[in-house]
């Protein structure tokens, strides 16, 4: 027995297939903005390990010069200290300063008549550093981070003058 002809065609009606082009289309909509998402989220997280890799690097300079130093005096020649600058007396009369100066950290190395200058990156452009007073023969380099809603993000890098004393 053979089936009889019924007089439709096998295939979709027009609404079936504008319905399911519809579909495709609402389901590309969500993936292209999870996709928009996940980048964000990405771009966020390689940020926010860019600073503190930078800020880890700077942390090991800050304490390596501090372990070097011999004292943190408040005046070396015309030179003070204060929240803006720190000076670091090394052995042999090398004298290292960290300033804070038109939004840049500058560590300024002299020895003898030579002198070296390097800009330091804080990670942010919103960020600044601060020197409170040295006390207990302890010197630190503070960060500190505006956010965009102005709270403000305070970071420590301590280390005690002449490196690890326990």
């Amino acid at each position: 027995m053979t089936p009889r002809p019924t007089g439709r065609r096998a295939g979709f009606t027009l609404t079936e297939m504008v319905v399911v082009m519809w579909g495709m289309g609402i389901a590309l909509a969500i993936g292209a903005q999870l996709l928009v998402v996940a980048m964000r989220a990405g771009a966020l997280g390689e940020s926010a390990d860019s600073r503190a890799t930078l800020r880890g690097e700077l942390g090991r300079a800050f304490r390596a010069d501090a372990a070097r130093a011999e004292a943190a005096p408040d005046k070396l020649g015309d030179a003070a200290a204060g929240p803006q600058r720190l000076l670091l007396r090394l052995a042999g009369g090398t004298v290292v300063t960290y300033e804070w100066a038109d939004g840049k950290l500058l560590r300024t190395e002299r020895t003898g008549g030579e002198e070296s200058r390097r800009i330091l990156p804080l990670g942010s452009p919103r960020a600044r550093a601060e020197f409170p007073r040295p006390a207990d023969g302890l010197v630190t380099l503070r960060l500190v981070e505006t956010r965009p809603n102005g709270t403000e993000q305070v970071s420590d890098v301590s280390a005690a003058l002449g490196g690890d004393v326990r």
